[in-house]
């Protein structure tokens, strides 16, 4: 015994620090990589730096004793109890908030732990049973909690949704009967089914109830035939990623030849008029006028130098495509000003997430959208997206402004709003005409949709304001993303000369002037 005790006390500082390491070691695999109690690593750290610190003690008690017996110990360790009992209460008192009150606060600038307005009226429209299962096997414990997380703000507001959690390792036979989801949540409801898989999203998961409880699907067509965008096309510039967004928020979303159909689909919600290439017939301009004359709903986007004889539809409403391109030397890329970007915004629905999240929106040669008069009365023309007054409409070649060009303000994105000019078959007598009008088609091209968050926004809002399906306004992220300053190059290089030369000369000439001061002060002292 009195060997045993002669070995510890002489390499008990080897077993010291084996047991700060193990300990260490099992906290940090535990809180760091986010592992359960009951992982065997964390078991054996914490096991091995428990045993280790309790043969270390048996070995050195005088040493121990000493230290504890210390007047800083004692100081340390009375602190470390009272921190210990203020996390306690403060742990209490959460737990008897959420367990009898029911209540909790989200204070965080942008709302992360709280629905949206949309997806609360989603839920407060769902009449009947919505089962959602839970694929998780023990490895997915991570992403289980992450997805639980925002799952139990949709529990909470409203009594049909019913939740369960299969593991598909432990229960292969109960996942396969659901077509075995490699991880991630399946809605189920009225034999539809939709799933969410590899990450949580408030707009995934609204959607999904949204395809399981909606009875009936709207339709969206895109013009083809002119050389417009392709929905179908997985190219940079195709149109297939706002496509299946599209479908994603339980649109139908189809294809509309005015050359072979005489009429606008009578479950058209709304046409996409995505800059045709060329010229469309008399014919057709006739029907996509009578159409919006009465009642229908129209996304028209113009790229410039593209005539298609849309402004000949578009002048009843006292509005147009302008001529050229936008040029914006403050609210613009690093590229150049030809491609704005979108800061100021006009109040609408379509907008108001953009605002609220201050989120910006890039366009390419994006063309001006212009008023040839005062909205005729009935008729509410509402600019959305503007650019800086700092800008022009460039109708030369060569960006220059000169007197023949027009001043800034400029409208990108705007809006129309109306009564129905004359009644029609396709409309009904409550119906308004609703019309967005977007100067560029390449702003949610495949390429950009995918990197431009406000982007895909602006185009989803839109489309769902169109179809008179405000809850469906898309929900935007709740990650602080990064912030933009937009400057001159003025500005830009006077930033550069201040943190270049005026700052480090500051610097500089303030240490000069301190080492100068103590050098007359030692002199006089003398």
């Amino acid at each position: 015994m009195r060997d045993i005790q002669r070995f510890l006390k002489e390499y008990g500082f080897i077993l010291g620090a084996a047991s700060l390491a193990a300990l260490a070691s099992g906290f940090i695999r535990k809180l760091v990589w986010l592992t359960r109690w009951d992982d065997p690593a964390v078991i054996i750290l914490l096991a091995t730096g428990a045993l280790s610190g309790a043969l270390f003690i048996l070995g050195n008690p005088e040493q121990v004793q000493a230290v504890l017996t210390k007047r800083g110990t004692r100081y340390g360790f009375n602190a470390a109890v009272m921190s210990i009992a203020f996390i306690a209460i403060l742990g209490g008192l959460n737990y008897l908030v959420m367990e009898f009150l029911d209540q909790r606060f989200d204070v965080t600038e942008l709302k992360k732990h709280t629905l949206s307005p949309q997806s609360k009226q989603v839920l407060a429209e769902v009449n009947r049973e919505v089962k959602i299962i839970g694929f998780f096997t023990a490895d997915d414990y991570t992403l289980r909690e992450n997805f639980e997380e925002l799952l139990n703000q949709y529990l909470a507001e409203s009594k049909f949704l019913d939740y369960e959690v299969i593991d598909p390792d432990q229960d292969p036979i109960g996942a396969r009967v659901y077509g075995e989801p490699y991880q991630g949540l399946l809605f189920t409801s009225g034999g539809r089914t939709a799933r969410v898989q590899y990450s949580p999203s408030e707009q995934e998961i609204t959607n999904a109830l949204l395809k399981v409880t909606s009875d009936k699907q709207k339709a969206i067509y895109f013009l083809q035939g002119h050389g417009e965008r392709d929905i179908t096309s997985s190219a940079e510039d195709g149109y297939s990623v706002v496509a299946e967004k599209l479908r994603d928020q339980n649109y139908k979303v189809e294809t509309l030849s005015l050359l072979i159909s005489d009429t606008i689909p009578s479950d058209a919600a709304v046409i996409v008029i995505a800059s045709p290439e060329g010229k469309l017939l008399d014919e057709e301009l006739t029907r996509l006028q009578t159409y919006l004359n009465g009642g229908g709903r129209a996304l028209i986007m113009q790229d410039p130098y593209s005539e298609a004889g849309l402004n000949i539809v578009l002048s009843n409403w006292q509005v147009r495509f302008g001529d050229g391109f936008v040029v914006d030397e403050v609210n613009r890329t690093q590229s150049s000003p030809a491609f704005p970007v979108g800061v100021n915004y006009g109040y609408s629905p379509i907008t108001a997430d953009l605002q609220r999240q201050r989120m910006y929106t890039f366009f390419f040669y994006a063309r001006p959208i212009e008023q040839t008069g005062d909205s005729p009365a009935g008729i509410t023309f509402t600019s959305l997206v503007e650019t800086s007054e700092n800008s022009w409409a460039e109708t030369g070649s060569e960006i220059s402004r000169d007197d023949t060009d027009t001043a800034g303000p400029l409208t990108m994105v705007a809006t129309i709003e109306s009564n129905p000019l004359f009644s029609s078959e396709s409309a009904t007598s409550s119906s308004k005409t609703r019309i967005v009008l977007v100067g560029d088609t390449e702003f949610v091209i495949n390429e950009i949709v995918n990197q431009a968050t406000g982007n895909e926004l602006l185009f989803l809002n839109a489309i769902n304001w169109l179809a008179e399906e405000e809850r469906l306004i898309a929900i935007g992220p709740k990650d602080a993303g990064p912030s933009y300053i937009f400057v001159t190059d003025v500005q830009k290089n006077f930033i550069v000369f201040l943190s270049i030369f005026v700052i480090p000369l500051l610097v500089g000439a303030t240490g000069i002037a301190v080492w100068v001061m103590r050098r007359i002060r030692s002199r006089f002292q003398v």
